[in-house]
C-alpha cells in the first residue's frame, strides 16, 4: 500500500509543470541575489574604499567606536560625492561584500534570504490544493480509509522536494562562487553539514505548517498566501510589538523576542557559527511546529469528506 501511494503521488508530481519551474526560478533568484552581493561594489557605491571599510570594521563595538565609524563613513561619503562630481564616472561592478567568502557563507546568505520557503509554499499550494479543486481523492478508491497513510506519503514527498530546493540553492552558491567570487572554497566541514540539515529541517517544518493550512481551508491560495506573508516578514512588526508588550507586562529580560519561537526568524538568523543554545532552540521550535501541524493536517483529512 505504501509503495502504491508513493508511485501514485510521484507520478502526479512529475506531471506538474511547477515541479520543474520552481527550481529554475530559485536558481535565477539566488544568482541575482549573489550577483548584487558578490559582483557589485556596494561599498564603492556608498563612497567607501576597501581600506576605509576595514578601518570602520576594526573600530570595535563601543559607543565611541560606533560614533567614530559613523563620522568616518559620513566623511568618506562626502569625499566620494565630490570625487564623483569631478570625475563624472561611477564604477558599479567590482568586488562585493561577499566576493572573498567561501561557499558555505554564501549558502548561509542564500538560505537566510528565505527564497526557498517561499517557492516551497507555492509548490505545496499547487500540489495539495489540486486535491480539492479536482476532487482527486474521491477517485482514489484503493486508499479509502487510508487517508492518514496518504497524508504521510505526501508530507514525505514535500520533505523530499524541500531537499531538492536546498540542494539547488547549494549548487547555485557554488556556481556563484565560481563565476562571481574570488575562488570556490567548498569547506564542507562539520559545521556546514550540520547547518545544511538543520536548515532543511526548519524548511520542512515550515512546509508542514503550509500543508496544514491548505487542508484546513481547502484552498491553494491560502497556503501560498501564508507562505508569502511569513517569508516576506510581513508579520515582523507585529511580532516585535507583541514581544515588547509581553516583556514589559511580565518584566522579562530585554533580549526576549517572540521571533525566537518562529520558524522564519530561526531560519533567517541561524548561521554557521551559531552557539549550541541557539541551534537547540531552533530545532525544538521546528519540531513542535512540525508535530502540531502534522497532527492538525491528519485530523483534518480524517474527520471530513473531501467534496
Amino acid at each position: 500500500m505504501f509503495g502504491k501511494a508513493i508511485r501514485s503521488e510521484l507520478y502526479r508530481i512529475s506531471r506538474m509543470k511547477s515541479t520543474y519551474i520552481l527550481p529554475a526560478v530559485l536558481l535565477v533568484i539566488v544568482l541575482v541575489t549573489n550577483f548584487l552581493y558578490m559582483a557589485v561594489d556596494l561599498y564603492g557605491l556608498m563612497g567607501l574604499s576597501q581600506e576605509q571599510v576595514e578601518n570602520i570594521q576594526g573600530m570595535g563595538t563601543s559607543a565611541e567606536g560606533y560614533e567614530e565609524s559613523f563620522m568616518t563613513g559620513f566623511r568618506a561619503g562626502l569625499e566620494s560625492s565630490q570625487s564623483i562630481q569631478e570625475e563624472q564616472e561611477l564604477h558599479i561592478l567590482g568586488e562585493g561584500p561577499f566576493y572573498h567568502e567561501s561557499v558555505p557563507t554564501i549558502f548561509n546568505l542564500d538560505v537566510g534570504s528565505l527564497h526557498e520557503i517561499l517557492l516551497l509554499s507555492i509548490f505545496i499550494g499547487l500540489y495539495l490544493g489540486t486535491i480539492y479543486s479536482t476532487g482527486l481523492d474521491k477517485n482514489l478508491n484503493i486508499f479509502a480509509g487510508k487517508r492518514s497513510l496518504l497524508y504521510g506519503v505526501r508530507m514525505l514527498l514535500i520533505a523530499s522536494y524541500a531537499m531538492v530546493l536546498h540542494i539547488c540553492t547549494w549548487i547555485t552558491s557554488i556556481l556563484s562562487a565560481a563565476f562571481m567570487g574570488e575562488s570556490v572554497n567548498l569547506n564542507m566541514d562539520r559545521s556546514f553539514i550540520l547547518y545544511f540539515f538543520i536548515t532543511w529541517f526548519l524548511t520542512v517544518a515550515f512546509g508542514s505548517v503550509v500543508a496544514a493550512m491548505v487542508h484546513m481551508t481547502r484552498s491553494k491560495a491560502a497556503g501560498i498566501t501564508l507562505g508569502i506573508i511569513l517569508s516576506a516578514g510581513l508579520l515582523s512588526t507585529l511580532i516585535s510589538v507583541a514581544s515588547l508588550i509581553i516583556m514589559k507586562r511580565f518584566e522579562l529580560d530585554s533580549d526576549f523576542n517572540l521571533g525566537h519561537f518562529t520558524i522564519t526568524n530561526n531560519l533567517a538568523s541561524i548561521t554557521l557559527t551559531s552557539d549550541g543554545h541557539f541551534v537547540v532552540r531552533a530545532i525544538v521550535c521546528a519540531l513542535i511546529y512540525l508535530v502540531m501541524s502534522y497532527l492538525v493536517g491528519v485530523l483534518t483529512v480524517r474527520r471530513r469528506d473531501i467534496s
